[in-house]
């Protein structure tokens, strides 16, 4: 193939604002499920072409020596293919499989294999009426942090959808792409949740709602102000499988964990959706400490895995009180990642500056809200 029949692609990562939780709490169909999620600065570069097998190629998962050992889920083994190591990775994975449905399930149920979630999406869409075969995906180093409930997973699995829409001329529209990859990525056993692939949207917030058996709900947030915010990889403990069980298994059992992730989360993203279409970030900045103690209160208690003793550090520090507007933990929760509202950019680059001094095996990620979205 020649170099002008590559596509080239980009996929962020995407931070749940508001609402974690809510979309598989909705399929209890006690109450329906909403959410505001945006995507990150950060995320997956990559080309695509035409192949006559399904071929990817990337950087492993450790892009930071810290995230070796931070998150269970990370614990994947794969045979390593010859290439030169980029700095702070490891070396270049492969996958290479023949363009057949039975080989693609197979490295889809692979739980040792990298690139499973690639593969599960390839198996959905070779079976799409204008995909005449197999694609060579070459990912590029990139800077999105993995495992740390910002959608690497769910970015990855959109990225494959894009591909094969780019290469093969399919004009799939976005809640196509989001299904197709949310159905991939469920191939592998994942218990992944449907918010995860509004990262197809960038950087322009989206309103979710969750009521099934209807297909999520996505309705674009324009914010009439900027808001500068930035999120921290904390680099702690955190097992999400055992998170989304025992939730899961306590849900029923429960009203006050039925409301919270119910009745009141609504009330909460009503209320940020109205902050964030008037980029309110004061106001926004309160609901994430409301956000907080809410979840703290009903539901953490039911994981001993949300006991998250670093995002509460994190949270209480004086020093960041007066540059920040509020925070609270990221997707699933636990130690993974924290999200603030700063009060400026120039607070921002002050508030990260501290962390980083002060928990040196942290990193922080600056995110700007663009007004009126992307």
């Amino acid at each position: 193939m020649k170099s002008a029949d590559s596509k080239q692609l980009f996929v962020p990562g995407r931070l749940c604002l508001f609402g974690e939780h809510s979309d598989w709490a909705s399929e209890f169909g006690l109450h329906s499920g909403y959410c505001i999620v945006v995507g990150t600065d950060q995320g997956l570069h990559a080309t695509a072409r035409a192949c006559n097998e399904f071929i990817v190629e990337g950087p492993t998962v450790h892009e930071h020596p810290e995230d070796r050992s931070t998150d269970v889920e990370s614990t994947t083994t794969v045979g390593q293919s010859p290439g030169t190591a980029v700095p702070g990775l490891s070396a270049p994975e492969m996958l290479r499989l023949p363009w057949h449905s039975d080989a693609l399930l197979q490295a889809a149920a692979d739980q040792e294999e990298f690139f499973r979630y690639t593969a599960g999406v390839a198996c959905l869409m070779r079976e799409h009426r204008g995909v005449r075969g197999g694609i060579h995906l070459t990912i590029a180093p990139f800077d999105l942090p993995l495992k740390k409930g910002v959608s690497s997973s769910a970015a990855v699995c959109i990225l494959v959808a894009k591909a094969f829409n780019a290469v093969y001329d399919l004009n799939l529209l976005p809640h196509e792409l989001m299904e197709l990859a949310y159905q991939g990525e469920k191939l592998t056993g994942s218990r992944c949740g449907r918010m995860d692939q509004a990262c197809i949207y960038g950087k322009t917030p989206v309103l979710l709602t969750f009521a099934p058996p209807a297909v999520p709900r996505v309705e674009p947030v324009f914010p009439a102000r900027a808001i500068e915010m930035f999120f921290v990889d904390m680099a702690g403990q955190k097992d999400t499988v055992a998170i989304l069980s025992d939730l899961r298994h306590a849900y029923e059992l429960h009203p006050r964990l039925q409301r919270a992730l119910g009745a009141d989360n609504e009330q909460i993203v009503r209320e940020a959706y109205a902050a964030l279409e008037a980029g309110n970030a004061a106001r926004l900045g309160d609901l994430m400490n409301e956000a907080q103690r809410l979840f703290d209160a009903h539901v953490a208690p039911h994981s001993p895995h949300l006991a998250s003793p670093l995002l509460h550090k994190l949270l209480s520090q004086e020093e960041l009180q007066g540059l920040v507007l509020g925070g609270k933990g990221v997707g699933s929760q636990g130690d993974g990642t924290a999200q603030f509202v700063a009060r400026s950019a120039a607070a921002r680059d002050i508030a990260t500056a501290f962390i980083q001094r002060t928990f040196p095996h942290m990193r922080c990620f600056a995110l700007t809200i663009p007004a009126g979205g992307t």
